[in-house]
């Protein structure tokens, strides 16, 4: 396309001519910007939440309350839902928590009223709750069964040196004596006891031949239970 002023064919100047390219260059629109370059000119803004809370864990639906989702500040979901972060809706506007949602109305009820779940569930809310890093909820599972149990147990294994050696040299015998009996089964007496004297790794051979040599002396450092 050539554009040519009302004066041109008076004055046969080739320089009065204006070509395509210098007409497009005058009449070109502004380019769009980027999704970068509209990121760079306009921040995003914290996310705002409702009072009432609509949520979709999983597939599972619940509302609550945004203050019982703040409930503990130092928890998954208060930073979750402190505006920080930004968390997608599904096609209903409910909030996305990509987590199975199976014991969600567990942690909830924790949250709202300090209930805890029943004795059959108390294992898989104890996951969820180390998921969402509920530190008082954690604390209260603790202390009932089974994880009650549990702890107990641990801490006693904590006070036994070299348990797992002793248990597989236990268990290396007796096969053996059942081996030696040809039966199905073999019985062992095991005694456990507490010794004051300190144990160290060099006296771990004397406790895997289950036998305690030691002199008269030795033997009062024991306090036998």
């Amino acid at each position: 396309m050539v554009v040519v002023t009302g004066q041109s064919k008076a004055s046969g100047n080739p320089d009065d001519a204006m070509s395509s390219s210098d007409a497009e260059d005058d009449f070109q629109e502004p380019a769009t910007p980027t999704a970068t370059q509209a990121g760079q000119a306009l921040p995003l803004l914290p996310q705002q939440f409702p009072e009432v809370v609509p949520l979709n864990v999983g597939g599972m639906y619940f509302t609550t309350r945004l203050s019982t989702l703040r409930r503990y500040e130092d928890t998954m979901l208060a930073a979750m839902f402190s505006g920080r972060h930004y968390i997608p809706t599904d096609a209903e506007g409910r909030y996305f928590i990509d987590r199975d949602g199976t014991y969600f109305g567990d942690i909830l009820n924790f949250l709202r009223s300090g209930d805890l779940p029943p004795r059959e569930r108390v294992r898989s809310v104890y996951k969820e709750a180390q998921y969402y890093s509920i530190g008082p909820l954690l604390d209260n599972l603790e202390d009932i069964q089974p994880l009650k149990g549990e702890k107990v147990r641990q801490a006693f294994l904590g006070l036994m040196p070299y348990y797992k050696d002793h248990l597989e040299r236990i268990i290396e015998i007796a096969k053996l004596r059942a081996m030696q009996r040809k039966a199905r089964f073999a019985k062992l007496k095991v005694c456990v006891f507490k010794e004051e004297m300190p144990i160290t790794p060099y006296e771990c051979p004397h406790f895997n031949s289950l036998r305690f040599e030691r002199s008269e002396s030795e033997t009062k450092l024991f306090e036998h239970h």
